[in-house]
């Protein structure tokens, strides 16, 4: 723009000097300047009006490159601090990896937390019953194990030369691994390639700790010798205990000269001189004591190997086997007990001395039970399943222990404490516990729950309708116990609202209505059908819940199926007690059949040896009223062979000591019997009148002709006059009602 100003200003000068001269000439340079200047004013203003716009972007674009310089600063601040903070929690993070490490390795080396037994669902493995039986067979396998181990040490099958033979050694444990193996897992060929890793390696450093212990327990520092100074320790001491073992038969004769001596050595004049020589003797008898010791402890350590190798391969493949043990559940129970109670000195000092004399399966066990003992935590021991697992006689033991020991070193028994913890182990243990009880209800309300257990018993076990279980138990001798009115009550209620489910009641163990309870339970089985095995097991079950033995329940169960026998065999019809199994058979026949029973012989089939048949069950001979039937006891029952009147001979002998009966004829029921003989024997130096109740069996039977005998010859089956005008047929020789009602 100032050019062009510049340019018209030079233009115009020279034109109005010259303008004489130039005379119309002007005129259009004065018009051009003057469209100079017109073109330069107008575009002075819209410059103006564009560098005021440009000025305005150019200001506005500076305010943003503020902004974002700002907003970048506070950026790179903000990211400085994550950094920083993400750097603090990175080491955070690594310092708790560090220590969650450390804290597993210790559960993994330190506390082997137990997995427990899963009852609820079989379909992951063998039924409880079944693994109970596998642990049997793995315990007598160690056993033999062992006394082969002894064998193979005393052959030197392990070394030659002086040298130490890790081939032998290897291929033995395989095999045993190998066999243990198979006891849980019958398809396994190759346990070290298809069991995992980690079951491998867990066993490996379960086995290594529990070697270590079983080291340590030797009275000789055997830790640091090398593997053959210990082969040849253990192998000493395995040939000392065979040098007893072979000379133990001789030491009754022994120790017998040697009382002798002693008591010669008292009259002799040379005493003195002879104590100084048995002194000496007894220094030489104190080295060989101590040396006795020492080879003890190297037997154990071999029967501890055997056992270890055992154990952990019953683990990697035969499920919980470590907790499956009395000592384990026991070893639980006590550590619930002191977690129940406040925690004094003596009660976590016997603990830990309870806890360490146990013979546990593994040590990391006894290391877990010492955590929870001195942090006071449970052991949880409802996940064992106490009652599936143990026995009767185990769990017993355990509640008896528990109980002596909670009597002895535990304070604080409240009883809201005493009543929580009483229910849990008895639900666990499925036994009463006396410890801790209130006081004895009055006999009256003890003897009515006694009858609602009894009607529950028959409404679940036995499948009676409820009505039918109250007129059962009108002439039960609790009953009596009660007054009229309130025994009328008890019937009417149990008529109507007896438990579809078997409860146990609630009854003092040390009760005398405890022991009449459960007779009267052993009748009500006995004399009221089905009876099968599982139901003797729930009343067993019953009496150990109130502390009886299994003898005790047996026992019971005995005299009430002789009860029951008596109501239906003719008297003088069983000569001796049958067993249960034939028991149970003989009431099935009688309550199959109208007919009365008149006499049971064990029997046996002529050219068999003993009394049972194929299956192991009791054979034998069962007289009724109509025909004859051989039973094998079962379970299940079975009748072989029966007969009627006229279809069988009865042929009668005698041996040195006993009578003998042959029945040849009859039907048997199994091809291939046909011709065979059933053979009786009586008791050692019994009398003629033994098989009396057969003899009259078929002097009275009536034959498929039949016509009354004469009445010289009326004398019935047990001997009674039977009238002449009375018919022939055998009369009942018991009574139509029981004592729990109508019989079948």
């Amino acid at each position: 723009m100032a050019l062009v100003g510049l340019g018209a200003t030079l233009v115009l000068v020279p034109t109005l000097w010259q303008a004489s001269a130039l005379g119309w000439w002007q005129l259009p340079i004065y018009v051009g300047c003057l469209f100079a200047v017109s073109a330069l004013l107008l575009s002075r203003r819209d410059r103006g009006e564009v560098d005021q716009a440009f000025e305005e972007l150019r200001l506005r674009l500076r305010e943003q490159e503020s902004a974002v310089a700002r907003r970048q600063e506070e950026l790179a601040q903000i990211r400085a601090a994550m950094e920083k903070e993400l750097l603090e929690e990175a080491a955070r993070l690594d310092r708790r990896e560090q220590a969650l490490q450390s804290r597993l390795v210790t559960y993994h080396e330190w506390m082997e937390f137990p997995r427990p037994v899963d009852l609820s669902a079989p379909q992951n493995g063998p039924l409880t019953a079944e693994l109970v039986a596998k642990d049997k067979a793995l315990l007598e396998l160690l056993r033999q194990q062992t006394a082969q181990l002894y064998d193979n040490i005393l052959q030197n099958k392990y070394a030659a030369g002086g040298k130490v033979l890790i081939g032998p050694i290897r291929d033995d444990l395989v095999a045993l691994v190998t066999r243990v193996a198979q006891i849980y897992q019958p398809q396994v060929q190759q346990p070290l390639l298809e069991a995992s890793l980690e079951d491998i390696f867990r066993a490996i450093s379960r086995a290594s700790l529990q070697l270590l212990a079983a080291l340590d327990e030797l009275p000789v520092d055997v830790q640091r010798a090398s593997l053959s100074t210990l082969y040849a320790y253990v192998q000493t001491a395995v040939r000392t205990w065979r040098m007893y073992k072979s000379a133990e038969p001789y030491w009754p004769y022994v120790n017998t000269a040697y009382y002798l001596g002693r008591l010669a050595l008292g009259a002799s004049p040379v005493t003195m001189g002879t104590w100084w020589f048995l002194s000496h003797l007894g220094k030489r008898g104190a080295q060989a004591l101590a040396q006795h010791l020492v080879n003890r402890q190297a037997l154990a350590l071999l029967s501890n190997l055997v056992r270890i190798v055992g154990y952990e391969a019953a683990s990697v493949f035969g499920g919980d086997f470590r907790h499956r043990d009395a000592n384990w559940v026991y070893a639980a129970e006590l550590t619930e007990l002191v977690q129940a109670f406040p925690l004094s000195r003596e009660s976590l000092s016997h603990a830990l001395h309870e806890i360490g004399s146990l013979q546990l399966r593994s040590e990391y066990d006894r290391m877990y039970l010492y955590r929870c003992l001195a942090d006071r935590r449970s052991a949880h021991p409802e996940r064992y399943a106490a009652w599936e697992l143990l026995s009767v006689e185990e769990r017993r033991a355990v509640a008896d222990r528990l109980e002596r020991f909670l009597e002895r070193f535990i304070h604080g028994k409240t009883p809201a404490r005493l009543a929580r913890w009483r229910e849990g182990v008895e639900a666990r243990l499925g036994v009463k516990l006396a410890a801790g009880e209130a006081a004895a209800a009055e006999p009256r309300d003890q003897i009515a729950d006694a009858l609602r257990s009894l009607a529950s018993f028959l409404v679940a076990v036995k499948q009676l309708e409820p009505p039918e279980a109250a007129v059962r138990l009108k002439s039960s001798g609790l009953v009596t116990e009660l007054s009229p009115a309130d025994a009328a009550q008890l019937l009417e209620e149990l008529a109507s609202n007896a438990s579809y489910f078997f409860e146990y009641p609630d009854l003092d163990p040390d009760s005398v209505w405890t022991d009449r309870y459960l007779q009267e339970l052993a009748l009500v089985h006995a004399s009221v059908p089905p009876r099968s095995g599982e139901m003797e097991a729930l009343v067993v079950e019953a009496g150990v819940y109130l502390r009886r033995t299994r003898r005790t329940m047996e026992a019971h169960l005995d005299e009430a199926y002789a009860q029951e026998l008596a109501r239906h065999v003719a008297p003088g019809g069983c000569p001796r007690r049958l067993p249960r199994a034939a028991a149970c058979a003989v009431l099935d026949l009688a309550g199959e059949s109208e007919q009365p029973l008149l006499f049971v012989f064990p029997a046996r089939i002529e050219g068999e040896a003993g009394g049972e048949d194929s299956s192991g069950s009791g054979l034998w001979l069962v007289g009724r009223a109509d025909r004859l039937l051989f039973v094998a006891a079962g379970p299940p029952p079975q009748v072989l062979w029966q007969a009627g009147p006229g279809e069988v001979q009865l042929e009668q002998g005698r041996t040195l000591l006993a009578a003998t009966c042959r029945l040849v004829g009859g039907r048997w029921e199994r091809v291939g019997r046909d011709g065979s003989a059933i053979r009786l024997s009586s008791g050692l130096l019994a009398g003629p009148s033994w098989f009396q109740p057969l003899v009259d069996w078929f002097r009275w039977a009536p034959p498929a002709s039949y016509a009354p005998p004469p009445a010289s010859a009326s004398r019935g089956p047990t001997g009674e006059q039977v009238p002449a005008s009375e018919p022939a047929a055998i009369r009942p020789v018991m009574g139509d009602h029981g004592p729990y009602g109508p019989s079948p």
